[in-house]
């Protein structure tokens, strides 16, 4: 079976009428995709221990910051205005440590990134 796989996309997000800039002005996020082994090491589950015995509780974790960090390669026309200075966004870096960065559009941008597939064209979970 050949399955048809990009190694890397576009992602231009909704927030603040982003979509609705000419196509030049819009923030693009470009980003590659996990491997398998790195997905692992983001999204695990882990036993929760309580005192010193385990009831078999499990801890589902996703680390969407942690993806987003990995799979972004840059940004471009994100920029903030700091006290009269433009400050450019152009790494997952300077998005999560930039203060003033809305949090409404990390959140939009993480959960992209968490869900995103290198698979194209006609797939059923297109």
């Amino acid at each position: 079976m050949r399955i048809p796989v990009s190694k890397e996309k576009t992602f231009e997000p909704s927030y603040g009428g982003n979509l609705e800039l000419p196509v030049s002005e819009r923030v693009r996020v470009f980003h590659r995709f996990l491997t398998a082994a790195e997905r692992n090491k983001f999204i695990y589950t882990k036993p929760i221990k309580i005192g010193a015995a385990s009831d078999g509780s499990m801890e589902f974790v996703q680390d969407e910051e942690g993806i987003t960090r990995a799979i972004i390669n840059r940004i471009e026309n994100l920029e903030l205005e700091i006290n009269g200075k433009t400050m450019k966004i152009t790494t997952a870096k300077a998005l999560y440590e930039t203060e003033g960065v809305p949090p409404a559009l990390v959140r939009e941008i993480e959960m992209y990134c968490f869900t995103a597939s290198p698979e194209v064209g006609k797939l059923p979970l297109e």
